[in-house]
């Protein structure tokens, strides 16, 4: 593998790398809480929950591969982007995909997942999708206040809805000194559709799949949000490498610290839906 990237791999090719490789060569973490890891867990899976992974990461051994698995693969896919940007000069990092439900041959479907998104041509059509981003993960973390109000989810969504909302402006701002007549913040925010979730599915048909869900609806919505942000990391962190604007790369930078805050804001909060 490349230095610094995680390989996304299918529970077919984890099962035949664990096959070819001795134990000794590898590292098979499970990143989810431990209620979680009694109930099921991948033979040979060591315990070591996304929350404290940063403090941990020092005793990861580097001579090592490291596979990292969740329940459905939103939580390892952040865990070995973490591992990755903290040691950089460690073997191989895979992410299971689609976590245990997909190793134990069920389909992810009661897990609505963030489409992948690309910059898009030009700076201001980047700057538009990027607003796009922030006023649909606005919109997820709307629906779910108002389908799950005065829970224990409340104050970590609100904060997430709030960040989003200010993202939003920050890019406005860069976005309108390039436009002749630029429409005022409000219209133009009100007029983005922020349909982030793949296939084109609708915020009622996400939410109605969380309810679904057999785990706790706190974990699943945590979940959820985990994927979001991470998407918005992940685009930003890119953009603020590769544009040759220093005002749009301090800003995608500094946007991109803020997405990391917030997936550290929901590691946290995760011992809450137990």
């Amino acid at each position: 593998m490349s230095e610094n990237r995680v390989v996304d791999a299918t529970p077919e090719s984890v099962k035949a790398y664990m096959s070819e490789h001795e134990e000794s060569e590898y590292l098979l973490l499970d990143v989810r809480e431990p209620q979680e890891y009694e109930q099921a867990h991948i033979p040979g899976a060591r315990l070591l929950p996304l929350g404290q992974l940063e403090t941990r990461l020092g005793d990861l051994p580097e001579h090592r591969d490291i596979i990292f698995a969740c329940r459905s693969g939103a939580r390892s896919r952040v865990a070995a982007h973490m591992a990755v940007e903290k040691m950089p000069r460690h073997q191989s990092i895979y992410n299971l995909e689609g976590g245990i439900l997909a190793w134990q041959g069920h389909t992810v479907t009661d897990f609505p997942r963030v489409r992948l998104l690309v910059l898009e041509e030009g700076m201001q059509q980047t700057l538009m999708a990027a607003m796009d981003l922030e006023k649909g993960a606005w919109n997820i973390y709307r629906h779910i206040l108002e389908a799950y109000p005065g829970t224990a989810l409340t104050r970590t969504i609100e904060s997430l809805c709030q960040a989003e909302l200010a993202h939003a402006r920050a890019l406005y701002d860069a976005w309108q000194r390039r436009e002749e007549i630029p429409p005022r913040f409000e219209d133009l925010f009100e007029g983005l559709k922020g349909e982030i979730l793949e296939g084109g599915m609708l915020l009622e048909e996400a939410l109605l799949r969380l309810e679904s869900t057999m785990v706790p609806m706190d974990l699943a919505i945590y979940e959820l949000a985990l994927d979001i942000e991470f998407t918005a990391y992940d685009l930003y962190r890119y953009a603020g490498e590769t544009t040759g604007d220093p005002a749009l790369k301090a800003l995608f930078l500094e946007i991109s610290e803020g997405e990391k805050k917030h997936m550290n804001t929901i590691v946290g909060a995760l011992d809450t839906a137990f």
